[in-house]
Formats: structure tokens, C-alpha cells, sequence
């Protein structure tokens, strides 16, 4: 969840009130109950399929040679949103952190910590996310605590039936971001506790949803849905507003650190992920040392080019998120009544024939 807070960070206020206006807060529990559905839906495979992970899935539903097809797709998706993010990261630090710096020193930098990370400090890495994870619950609880003062319940209410369209395509920016549970089960094996993989969702969406209401009220709350939908960054612009002086300036300064911590979680889960794709496609284990520089220089070069839509984005990710997925399971699920209703006909058959003395 730690890696999911980057983005989340800056689309839930950002486009939450492009798209959503004052009832933004209201699609995200639309968005939240969503991903708890999708949650619940794959635990309609992994109940049964408890080691393995979404490429046996794909390949039950659609077939070995699709599967291959699909698991390309998504690598090349996983790809472009490393180079994306990697992109973010560094506009964040030139832009808001160390104006004037080039941007490659910190590019060159993260991805460094990156290779590190994957190259056998992944477990110390996951540990310290853990507990980033929870320093940053904290600091959004104390931010949200310092602006309740300052949020103008004029700026989110009320909500009519007139404002339905608003509140349904407010619902793309958390959504499309919580898509990325999706590509985390390709994982497989490493993901451990499938059997609460239930009960990990319904704690994960009541998560979001609590982080994601901070963000949307005490931004939209306090600046308006107008000015916010301007804003490049508008959580920070809330967070220096209760920065001003002493010991609050210190709270930004530990905000910005984990904002980096995020950035940099969010990049080793995807290339991780990545190297997992690439194993699937190539029959063995894509872990080397050189597959690695390959993939982060390939990252590098990317970052410096890319140029995508945020709106397409999410779209994208909605539909390799959720739709694909979604698709696969009730196509498993049918599979499976319909061999279990083949194996009932074929077991009645078998008494008939016994009964009639066939045998």
C-alpha cells in the first residue's frame, strides 16, 4: 500500500476535483468498494490455487498461448509506468525539493538504489516500507488533525442526485491507481497468506479509503475544488499551510521524506514485477545481474521520452487492473461448472449403464 500512496498522493486531490468537483469524496467509496470486489473475485481462484499466481490463471482461462500474449502486454505496461514514474520522481525533486539540480543525478541515483534493492536487499527493503507505511499514517493523521480547523464544509457539500455524473467519473483517479493489486499476483508464491487474502482486502480498502478521504478533505475542503484542480501538487500546498513555523516545518520536511521512500517503493515493485514477467516469458528466472542494468537502463531512457496522458493512463490501468482480470476469473469459474456438470453427467451415465447391466 506504501507504494500506492505516490500517486495517490497527487491524483486524489489533483483530479479527484478536476473530474469529481466537491463530491470527489464521495467516488472514493465507490472506488474503494470496487477494489475490494476485485479482491474478493480472486479469491475465487486462489481458494483453490493457493501457490500459484495470475499466469495460471490466465493460462486456465484463455490458454497457454494467450497467457504468453498477455503476460507481454503487461510487461510492457509495467514497463512504461516505471519510466513514467521515474519521470514523476524526478520532476518532484527539481520542482519542489532541490530546484535547480539536475534532474539525471537523482534519476541515476534511485535507480541505483534500485538495482541494490533488487540485487538481494529486498526483504531489508520490504521491512523499512513496512515501516515507512505506518510513519506515514501517522504524519497524514496529524496533517489531517492540524487542517480540521480550516476545512470549509461548503467546499464538499451537499451531494445531490444531480451530482451523480460528477461522483462516477470522479471514481478514475483512486481507481485506476488501485489497479495495481492486479500485476502484484503475478508474484505468486512470494505472496504469502493467500487464505486472508480476503481479509487483506476489506483491511486494504478501509486503508485507502481513510488516506484518501485525508488527502480529498484537506485540500478540496480547504482550498476548493476550483483552485485544487489547478494546483501541480496541492496535498503539499495543504501540508505547508500547517508548516509555517517551529517544529511544524519539521512535519514537511518528514512528509517529503516519505513522499521519496514512496517513489522509490513504487519503482522496486514494479521492476520486480518485471523480472517476474520476463521469467514467465522466457521459461526460467530472469533475476541476472546484467537482465537487471538492461531493464533500469532501459528505464532511463524511457523516462527521458515518455510523454502519456494521465487520464489515458488511468484508463489503461482500469482495463489491465480490472478488466482483464475480472474477465479471466468468470471465464475459470464457467470452466469449472461446466466440467463439474460434465463429470456429474458423466457419473450418472455410468450407473445407468451398471443398472441396466451393461457392465
Amino acid at each position: 500500500m506504501l507504494a500506492a500512496f505516490s500517486p495517490l498522493i497527487r491524483l486524489t486531490p489533483f483530479m479527484g476535483a478536476r473530474l469529481g468537483g466537491r463530491t470527489g469524496w464521495a467516488s472514493l467509496f465507490i472506488s474503494c468498494a470496487a477494489f475490494y470486489g476485485l479482491i474478493a473475485l480472486f479469491c475465487i481462484y486462489f481458494r483453490r490455487e493457493k501457490n500459484t499466481s495470475l499466469y495460471s490463471l490466465f493460462q486456465s482461462a484463455f490458454g497457454k498461448i494467450i497467457a504468453k500474449i498477455l503476460v507481454l502486454i503487461y510487461a510492457v505496461w509495467i514497463f512504461m509506468l516505471a519510466g513514467f514514474y521515474l519521470q514523476a520522481f524526478a520532476e518532484k525533486f527539481t520542482g519542489l525539493i532541490m530546484p535547480g539540480v539536475p534532474a539525471g543525478f537523482f534519476t541515476v541515483t534511485l535507480l541505483a538504489l534500485v538495482y541494490i534493492i533488487l540485487s538481494g536487499r529486498f526483504q531489508s527493503f520490504a521491512i523499512l516500507s513496512n515501516i515507512c507505511f505506518y510513519v506515514a499514517l501517522l504524519a497524514i493523521a496529524v496533517i489531517f488533525l492540524l487542517q480540521v480547523p480550516q476545512i470549509k464544509p461548503e467546499n464538499l457539500f451537499p451531494v445531490t442526485q444531480y451530482d451523480i455524473p460528477n461522483i462516477m467519473q470522479g471514481i478514475l483517479p483512486a481507481l485506476g491507481i488501485f489497479a495495481y493489486i492486479t500485476p502484484l499476483l503475478f508474484l505468486g508464491g512470494e505472496i504469502e497468506n493467500k487464505n486472508n487474502f480476503r481479509r487483506f482486502g476489506l483491511y486494504s480498502a478501509g486503508t485507502l479509503l481513510a488516506v484518501n478521504l485525508v488527502f480529498f478533505v484537506t485540500t478540496v475542503g480547504v482550498f476548493g475544488k476550483d483552485l485544487t484542480a489547478t494546483m501541480e501538487q496541492p496535498f503539499l500546498m495543504s501540508v505547508k499551510t500547517v508548516g509555517a513555523q517551529g517544529a511544524l516545518e519539521r512535519l514537511e520536511s518528514v512528509f517529503l521524506l516519505l513522499w521519496v521512500v514512496t517513489d522509490l517503493a513504487i519503482i522496486v515493485m514494479l521492476m520486480h514485477i518485471l523480472l517476474k514477467l520476463l521469467g514467465f516469458m522466457a521459461g526460467r528466472g530472469a533475476g541476472f545481474a546484467p537482465v537487471k542494468a538492461l531493464l533500469i537502463v532501459g528505464v532511463y531512457a524511457l523516462a527521458q521520452v515518455l510523454t502519456v496522458s494521465e487520464t489515458l493512463g488511468l484508463k489503461v490501468n482500469l482495463i489491465m487492473g480490472f478488466g482483464v482480470p475480472v474477465t479471466a476469473v468468470i471465464i475459470y469459474k464457467l470452466k469449472s461448472l461446466t466440467k463439474k456438470h460434465n463429470n456429474v453427467l458423466h457419473l450418472y451415465s455410468e450407473r445407468d449403464i451398471i443398472n441396466k447391466g451393461g457392465v
